[in-house]
Formats: structure tokens, C-alpha cells, sequence
């Protein structure tokens, strides 16, 4: 298939569209799982040519690479900001990308400077979610970068995605509403069902296993996860078991948490290659933020068929909303504990509703969330002269 589509390219007189995506790469995060779909669809869509810059290696990288796309690596531990964009520059007028779309506040700075530098080229980015880490008035420097980043947006960059309309909600008192568009995440079912099925760990059966999967960030409200499994062992509830996967700054204090309190119920795996496959062996998924754009992870869990119980913020509450009745997810308007291990014991006590929910689920990433429908609205951006 690799063949024939790189056959179709090179037949074509021109590619219609030359895409340069331009992201950090150092993590393996919702940000970077959504721009390997997007990658991989456009990189057998004969329309358009695309090279992937990354700033760092990492599992970005090593998944783009053995997916065939093109990529290059500058390193920004080798680098300051100068360096850096005249190297994007150099590239730049090698493959006079019609297109910089970037990813994250540095690359946003990167890539709208760099296409000026490029007669032609249009720069837009896509929003992932709302800052995990704003800047207090104790730290000027990454305020100014901030406000930096902000003013490229509004007036070097001729589109704003974000990825629901409660992102786009949170960022219009920042760009004006014309560049401002939603494009909702989308998944490659069957890239994930195949990653599914590889170094899948051996879990206990008879267990309902519920893993929260993701960066160990005050967002993420790893503090509420193991709250719930405090109040579990508490309750005697020794039928569920919990899962960490993932890393992050907040790791150390969540491990600490755990002995301090004696917690037997609860496993962390540390950054994991194969999260996918941990996450094809839970019972649910439990998403605890305080916010997110479209967690990756829940749609992943939707194609999967694992139960989602999650907060309302974000996207997740228009993805997982009832239509004509048919529950996708269970949705939690909650931060108490107790309410999360009800959920927990409904699903385990209610199986035929857990599979209706689940197919329902199935159902709605390939109706609403599929990588053709993402990568479609991105295509009509990429098209525009």
C-alpha cells in the first residue's frame, strides 16, 4: 500500500498542498497522539506533501518515522531560539511548505516568524487544550513569552483550531473570532486496535481494573484518582484495583501519597510506549481533570470498548453526551469520591448496559472522531489559496 500511495505522489505533477507540521516531541502526550492521526492519514493522502520538524526524539518521533513519514529533527537542548528558526528556515526553503502548522507555544512562535521569512507560506496552529502551567506575576519572563505567543496568533497566523467548542470558548477574549475555528480530534481505528494487541500486560481477571492514563500534571487531578482509592479500601471494596500510567512532575508525590497511606489497591507503571494496550485491559477509563481540549485516551477507550466515566470539562461532555437516549460514557458533574466509586460499582453490577454503552461509544468515533473526518476539516484549511 506504502508503494502504490508514494507511486500516486510521484506521478502527480505537484502536490496541491506542501503541509510543514512543526511540534516539540518530547512527550507522548494527547497533543502528540493526535498529530501522529493526522500525520499518518495525510501521509497517504496524495493531495498533499508532508514533513513532520520535531525539537526533541522521542516516541513522536520513533512512530512517525516507522510510519513512514517524513521527519526531521532539530534539537532544541543543541539550540537557542535563533538557532532554531534559522534551521527551520533552511528547511523551509528546501520544501516550501504552503502550510506551518504548529503545535505549542514555542513552535507557534517558531513557525509564524519562519513562514514571514517564507514567500508563500501561511502559518496556523491548533490549540490542545488550555495552559497546564500559567504564569504567575512572579515570572515575568514566561508571561511576556506568553503574551508574545498570544500576538503571533492574532497577527501572523491566519487560523486558530481548537479541538472543542468549550476550548474555543476559552481562548475568543484572545483572537478575534474570524480565525478561530473548531476541529474536533479524530482516530485511526484500526491503528489503535492493532497497537491494542501488542505487549498487552498479564492483569488479574477477576478484578474490575480502572486506570487513569495520562501526564502526572496538576491538571490531570491525580490527586482525585487516588482519593477514590483511598475511599475503596477504606470501604473494603477490594473488586477494584487502580492503575496509573504515566509520568510526570507530580509522580514522586503520588507514589509518596500511596505508602504514606498504606494504599494496597493501586499500581503505577510509569511512562508506558504501550499505553494503549494497558488501556485495552481495564474495566473503565477515569478521566479526573480539571479541564481538557478532547483527551486522545478517551477516544481511544471509545474505540476499544472500555467504559469512560469522566468530568464534564472540556470536550468531553459535548463527546459523551446522550443522543435519543444512548449513553456513550458516564459523564460526572462531581468531585466527590463516592460519587466516582458509584459509577465504578453501576458498570460492574449492570454488565448488558456497560455493552450497549460501549457500542454506542464504538459507534460514535466512527460516526463523529474518525481521522478521515478530522483530517478532511484540516485539508479544507490547507486548500484555501
Amino acid at each position: 500500500m506504502n508503494i502504490q500511495v508514494n507511486s500516486q505522489k510521484a506521478a502527480s505533477a505537484a502536490p496541491a498542498r506542501r503541509v510543514l507540521h512543526l511540534a516539540s516531541g518530547d512527550l507522548w502526550a494527547g497533543a502528540e497522539v493526535q498529530l501522529y492521526h493526522l500525520s499518518c492519514h495525510l501521509h497517504h493522502t496524495p493531495e498533499v506533501e508532508l514533513m513532520v520538524i520535531l525539537l526533541n526524539r522521542g516516541q513522536l518521533s520513533e512512530q512517525l518515522l516507522a510510519a513512514g513519514v517524513s521527519v526531521k529533527i532539530i534539537d532544541e537542548t543543541e539550540h537557542g531560539f535563533l538557532a532554531l528558526l534559522a534551521k527551520l528556515v533552511t528547511i523551509g526553503r528546501q520544501f516550501w511548505p504552503h502550510y506551518i502548522h504548529t503545535h505549542r507555544h514555542k513552535e507557534h512562535i517558531l513557525g509564524a516568524v519562519a513562514a514571514l521569512m517564507l514567500p508563500g507560506c501561511v502559518s496556523l496552529r491548533t490549540i490542545h487544550g488550555v495552559d497546564e502551567h500559567p504564569a504567575s506575576w512572579r515570572q515575568p519572563g514566561k508571561r511576556l513569552r506568553k503574551q508574545l505567543d498570544t500576538t503571533v496568533g492574532r497577527f501572523l497566523q491566519r487560523h486558530i483550531v481548537c479541538v472543542s467548542a468549550d476550548l474555543k470558548n476559552e481562548v475568543s477574549n484572545l483572537f478575534p473570532a474570524q480565525q478561530l475555528t473548531v476541529i474536533e480530534n479524530g482516530i485511526d481505528v484500526t491503528s489503535v486496535e492493532n497497537r491494542a494487541r501488542q505487549n498487552r500486560p498479564n492483569l488479574p481477571s477477576n478484578l474490575f481494573k480502572i486506570a487513569l492514563i495520562g501526564r502526572v500534571v496538576p491538571v490531570k487531578r491525580v490527586d482525585l484518582f487516588l482519593a477514590i482509592a483511598v475511599l475503596a479500601q477504606q470501604r473494603g471494596l477490594t473488586h477494584f484495583v487502580f492503575y496509573v500510567v504515566g509520568d510526570g512532575p507530580l509522580l514522586i508525590d503520588a507514589k509518596k501519597f500511596v505508602a504514606q497511606n498504606g494504599l494496597r489497591n493501586i499500581t503505577f507503571t510509569g511512562f508506558s510506549a504501550d499505553a494503549v494496550s494497558w488501556l485495552a485491559c481495564m474495566d473503565a477509563l477515569c478521566v479526573t481533570s480539571d479541564h481538557e481540549g478532547l483527551p486522545m485516551v478517551m477516544l481511544e477507550a471509545m474505540v476499544l470498548k472500555v467504559p469512560v466515566v469522566a468530568r464534564a470539562v472540556g470536550g468531553i461532555g459535548t463527546a459523551l453526551s446522550n443522543e435519543k437516549g444512548s449513553a456513550v460514557g458516564v459523564l460526572m458533574n462531581s468531585i466527590n469520591p463516592a460519587a466516582f466509586i458509584e459509577a465504578f460499582e453501576y458498570l460492574r453490577s449492570h454488565a448488558t448496559l456497560g455493552e450497549q454503552m460501549v457500542d454506542n461509544a464504538r459507534c460514535r468515533v466512527n460516526h463523529r472522531f474518525s481521522v478521515n473526518k478530522m483530517a478532511e476539516r484540516y485539508l479544507a484549511l490547507y486548500r484555501e489559496p
